[in-house]
């Protein structure tokens, strides 16, 4: 396990990880940016009140993939079942 530092909205952050250094450096920048857009486009002031909303923000985006990642699965599955049926049938 290595240790390494990051900076997110200013705050050097020590992270302990297995994972590679600069994905953990990528992860942070991600955090720092979305972070920064909250800051932009809100009142908060608070790192606590800027964090909550970047991190909702930030899930809201995960969700999203989530259901599209579905959608595609679902529509590959049936191109394949259309393309086995098809196979099967003797074109």
């Amino acid at each position: 396990m290595k240790t390494v530092e990051v900076s997110i909205l200013g705050q050097r952050l020590k992270v302990r990880t297995d994972e590679g250094t600069e994905y953990i450096k990528d992860l942070a920048a991600f955090v720092d940016e979305k972070l920064g857009e909250v800051k932009k486009k809100t009142r908060a002031v608070s790192t606590h009140s800027l964090a909550m909303l970047a991190a909702l923000n930030i899930a809201d985006e995960l969700f999203k993939a989530r259901e599209r990642q579905q959608q595609v699965k679902a529509e590959m599955k049936e191109r394949v079942d259309k393309i086995l049926k098809l196979v099967r049938s003797g074109l």
